[in-house]
Formats: C-alpha cells, sequence, structure tokens
C-alpha cells in the first residue's frame, strides 16, 4: 500500500525524478522526465547514456557514483526545447539485505536524480538584470552630462554669461529627462504590480482624442505636417475606462506618431467594431524594421536609439500603454512599413 502511494505521488510530481543503479540502467522514471526530453516510452533498464546526451549531466553522474558518502550533487542543463532544468543528483545507499538490483547482488549505491523546471525563474532574473542593466545606462548618460557642465561652471566658466546660459539649459534639459524617466519608472512599476488605481467611467472617447490632438496643434505646425481626427459623429457609443489613463494612452501613440513624421500627416481613427473599439494611430513617417515589431512594446527597447533619446523619449511609453490596454482588457498591435508608416491600433470593449 506505502509503495503504491509513494508511486503515485512521485508520478505526479511537477518535477522529474529519476532512479539508476551502478552501471547508470534507469531503474525508474517518472511522466515529467519523458515531458523534459525526447524519450519514447518504456526507458526502464536502457543505460542513461543511450538516451540523454548531455555531456555535463552524465560527467556529473560518473563523479558522483565513484565518490565516497552520500554527498548530492547539482547542475544546470537544457531540456527539450528553450526549457532550463535544475538538476539534483542525490546518491543513497542501500542495504546489502535489500533485493538485488537486475542481474546483480543487493545492496550498493543508486543515484536519484531531481529534475526542476526552472524556465520561468531564469527568464525573470533575465528581465530583472537587463531592467537594472537598463535603468543604470539611461540614468548614467544625464548624470554624467550634469556633472560635467557644472564642473565646467564651478571651473571658472560662471563668470561668463553667454556660457552660463547655454550650460545651464543643458543641465535643465538632462534633469528633466531624467524626472521624465523617473516618473515612467514608478508608472510602469504601478501597473506592473497592478497597484496603479483607475477610476471607471462612462467616455467619450471622441471628446478625449480631440482634446488631444488641440495639445500637439503647435507641435504639428512647427513640423509642417497635418494632424487629423477620423470619427462619425454619433457613431460610437461611451466606453468605460479611466480618463486619464486612456488620454495618456493616446497622447504616447500620438506623440509617437508626429515625432517619427517628417512629412504628411498623422491620422487618429476610431470606429466601433461589434461590441468593441477600436483606435488607429497612423503616420507616414520612417516606419518600424519588421525585425524590431515584435520587441517595439518591451521597456527601454528602441529602434533608434540616438534618435529616441534626442527626441526626449524615455524607453518606457509603449510598456506603459500596452499596461493601461490590458487594465481596460484590451489589446494593442503595431504594422508598420519602412519608410512609408506605422499604425499603432488598440481595442476595448464598448459600455
Amino acid at each position: 500500500m506505502k509503495g503504491r502511494l509513494l508511486e503515485a505521488v512521485v508520478r505526479e510530481m511537477k518535477m522529474g525524478v529519476i532512479v539508476l543503479n551502478p552501471d547508470k540502467e534507469i531503474l525508474y522514471a517518472n511522466p515529467f522526465i519523458y515531458t523534459s526530453f525526447p524519450l519514447d516510452e518504456g526507458i526502464e533498464g536502457k543505460k542513461i547514456d543511450d538516451i540523454i546526451n548531455d555531456k555535463a549531466l552524465l560527467k556529473t553522474i560518473d563523479t558522483v557514483f565513484s565518490l565516497k558518502g552520500n554527498n548530492s550533487h547539482e547542475i544546470t542543463i537544457q531540456g527539450k526545447g528553450n526549457q532550463i532544468l535544475e538538476v539534483r543528483l542525490v546518491p543513497f545507499s542501500i542495504p546489502p539485505s535489500s533485493p538485488p538490483y537486475k542481474g546483480g547482488a543487493g545492496g550498493g549505491k543508486v543515484l536519484i536524480g531531481f529534475f526542476q523546471d526552472v524556465t520561468e525563474e531564469k527568464r525573470v532574473e533575465a528581465i530583472k538584470r537587463d531592467f537594472v542593466a537598463n535603468v543604470s545606462h539611461e540614468l548614467r548618460t544625464p548624470l554624467a552630462s550634469i556633472k560635467g557642465y557644472t564642473e565646467t561652471l564651478l571651473g571658472g566658466a560662471l563668470d561668463d554669461k553667454g556660457i552660463l546660459k547655454k550650460f545651464l539649459t543643458i543641465i535643465d534639459r538632462h534633469a528633466n529627462r531624467m524626472t521624465a524617466l523617473i516618473e515612467d519608472l514608478l508608472t510602469l512599476s504601478k501597473l506592473e504590480s497592478h497597484q496603479m488605481p483607475m477610476t471607471f467611467e462612462p467616455l467619450d472617447i471622441k471628446n478625449i482624442i480631440s482634446g488631444v490632438i488641440q495639445g500637439f496643434e503647435k507641435q504639428v505646425k512647427d513640423k509642417g505636417i497635418e494632424i487629423v481626427m477620423d470619427i462619425a459623429d454619433g457613431e460610437i457609443p461611451k466606453v468605460t475606462g479611466d480618463k486619464g489613463r486612456l488620454e495618456q494612452v493616446v497622447v504616447n501613440l500620438v506623440d509617437n506618431a508626429i515625432k517619427y513624421t517628417n512629412d504628411g500627416a498623422v491620422k487618429v481613427v476610431a470606429k466601433k467594431l461589434d461590441n468593441i473599439l477600436r483606435v488607429d494611430v497612423e503616420d507616414t513617417g520612417i516606419g518600424i524594421p519588421e525585425k524590431d515589431i515584435p520587441r517595439i512594446f518591451e521597456r527601454f527597447y528602441r529602434v533608434d536609439k540616438g534618435r529616441s533619446r534626442e527626441l526626449g523619449g524615455t524607453g518606457l511609453g509603449l510598456a506603459i500603454v500596452k499596461h493601461i490596454i490590458q487594465g481596460h482588457n484590451g489589446k494593442i498591435w503595431v504594422e508598420s512599413q519602412l519608410g512609408k508608416g506605422t499604425t499603432f491600433s488598440f481595442t476595448i470593449p464598448l459600455s
């Protein structure tokens, strides 16, 4: 009874378990092992060297069997596809009175291997490392500029009013960039941890888009391009959403469209599709290379890093937009042709 119960527990574990005898023959393998390696059923009795070709794992197995004592060893290996497995090899001594191995004497040492899928943990660790590295890089550049210009001023340039004004203007610009970056970091952190309060109410999307467009009139005029709104009167019912956050989405998408459009127009289209609202922000700008499109909503991902910083981007805007739309049970995506323009689209349920 105990044996059957223990086998049922091991069989259902979300961890691989494999047992080897000193000849490295497999005495037992639970179902997790079969899903983690490209194996056929019925591997019991076969040598592990014949079915798993991970050299590091096989070498560690040999090492554990050759050592005296029952000290366990750990190793990280690649499973099926991109799966990452942490393996703990635990030697277990069996007394001589125990039943014999297949074709051998009783007693001796067996090796129990525990295989844990740590793919997601490793992915999160990599994201955290990249995030820290990106934040450090984004802050280092403006800080270095502020420090450099400040040292120059303190070194004797304070008496030249022309230089003083120029340097203070540069310092102010870099300080504003750092402020914007920190504000976006805080916003993104709250959105990702679901600590950003949203107040949902019936909203007229046309009024939101119209207000955003009016705020960009000067910027559009200075660039010599057009911005138009395409929404039929009375066509779209109200949506339920957070007014401030949806405004932030439209502002970010329109701002990006204007920044990367040097000739032509930016167009904002809203329409009703069954029970959802769809908004498209179209531009005739420089476009996005096809290889960059899948990563465009990642934190700190920039197609043109130098130009993005020059235009005042923090590299977090589209990540924030994505989280806001997801918080409204919506979807967002992008279509683009290099040199012809880009369209960012999002949908949210209608009231």
